[in-house]
């Protein structure tokens, strides 16, 4: 916000910078506000302006050259609240609009007097300096030097930080527990996964003989000894039941000669 002590004779300096730190598509804005008195003030002691944004030639000279000025605003009505809003952005919504680009440096003035407003030579620019100078920050060279002299980081982007991960060691992450190290584990009947590196029951849902050839492929010494054991028991239990029938067709063999004799 700009007011009469901004444009003070002892105020030399009359240099604002703008824009300046801000992130993209961020601007400042400033209102300039118009001198405001209390109704019963006499109109000969209300100063009234009209404010131009001007080349520098015509800042320093304090002298409206250009035949179309470019009215930033009208101070004409000094009891009532008047105050213009200029946003320093490089585009403008709005047709025939102020634009600041970055780098560049905007003057304003006013050359009215006491006795008329619409002077263009002098004025209260000479008597009371009144004049601003808006410097738009920045210009493209020195938003890259600003860049190249920010802290980089000291990491090399070929070797990314490693950060500690829970059960890992070196700042590796531990291998999760839904990779197993073989390809024989299989979900628990719960329905939940076995810890990394134990092998869980497994679930069987072929028909039997394929069982059987699988686990002939993966032990096929064993499965052989045991088909050998199963012959062997089968063909001794076959041979203990020939013999126990042989027995038996003897004694019936020896009751029947008995009863014959017996008869005779």
């Amino acid at each position: 916000m700009l007011s009469c002590n901004e444009f003070r004779i002892d105020n030399t300096d009359h240099i604002i910078d703008v824009n300046k730190g801000n992130q993209p598509f961020e601007y400042d804005q400033v209102n300039i506000v118009c001198p405001v008195y209390a109704p019963g003030t006499h109109e000969s002691d209300a100063e009234k302006y009209i404010i131009y944004n001007v080349s520098k030639e015509e800042y320093d000279m304090c002298r409206i050259t250009n035949p179309n000025p470019r009215i930033i605003a009208y101070c004409d009505k000094p009891y009532k609240l008047m105050y213009v809003t200029i946003t320093f952005r490089s585009f403008t919504p709005q047709p025939g609009g102020l634009e600041f680009q970055p780098g560049q440096d905007y003057y304003f003035i006013s050359t009215s007097s006491k006795d008329d407003i619409h002077r263009r030579i002098g004025g209260r620019c000479s008597t009371n300096n009144m004049k601003v100078v808006f410097k738009v920050c920045c210009r493209p060279e020195d938003q890259q030097n600003n860049q190249n002299l920010a802290p980089r980081p000291t990491q090399n982007a070929g070797n990314p930080q490693r950060l500690p991960f829970p059960g890992s060691t070196h700042g590796y992450p531990a291998r999760p527990p839904s990779v197993y190290a073989s390809s024989t584990q299989q979900p628990s009947l719960a329905g939940k996964q076995p810890p990394f590196g134990a092998t869980g029951p497994s679930v069987n849902n072929n028909k039997p003989s394929h069982k059987k050839s699988s686990e002939y492929d993966k032990h096929p010494n064993e499965v052989v000894k045991n088909e050998e054991l199963t012959y062997n028991g089968a063909g001794a239990i076959a041979a203990s039941m020939s013999a126990k029938a042989l027995a038996i067709l003897v004694l019936v063999a020896i009751a029947a000669v008995d009863r014959l004799i017996l008869y005779r």
